[in-house]
């Protein structure tokens, strides 16, 4: 019974949510500015638990560096909620892309801040190719 009420409030999300099926993002202007947001409703099965998450962004191109930052509010866990009375981590990062040795690469920083602890997550630096 469970799984057919998750599976309907996930078709009707969904079903709301038609046009964001991919991430996507405006641009304001020609400012460099960007905003977007992504919605992801998943259902564990072994859990049970039904979650949808709201994730915004912001972004600014700055000379072919991308710099972003966003934060996840969590909307639904088995219940309508708001982030389950905790202040979010706001993410934040860098990322420069370019062709490497014929491979396509990004090197990047990111990092975030944890608003409820008042500190800092972990620096991350790193190259990561696709091909």
């Amino acid at each position: 019974m469970k799984l057919a009420a998750a599976a309907a409030t996930t078709a009707l999300l969904l079903t709301a949510c038609m046009a964001t099926t991919e991430a996507e993002a405006a641009e304001i202007g020609a400012t460099g500015i960007s905003i977007g947001a992504e919605l992801d409703n998943r259902y564990n099965i072994d859990t049970e638990t039904m979650t949808a998450t709201l994730t915004p962004e912001v972004g600014y191109d700055l000379s072919g560096v991308a710099l972003s930052a966003e934060m996840d509010f969590i909307l639904y866990e088995n219940e309508f909620t708001l982030n389950n009375d905790e202040l979010p981590t706001l993410d934040v990062g860098a990322e420069y892309g370019m062709t490497m040795w014929g491979l396509n690469s990004k090197v990047f920083a990111e990092t975030g801040y944890d608003l409820e602890d008042e500190r800092m997550d972990d620096i991350e630096v790193g190259i990561s190719f696709s091909f």
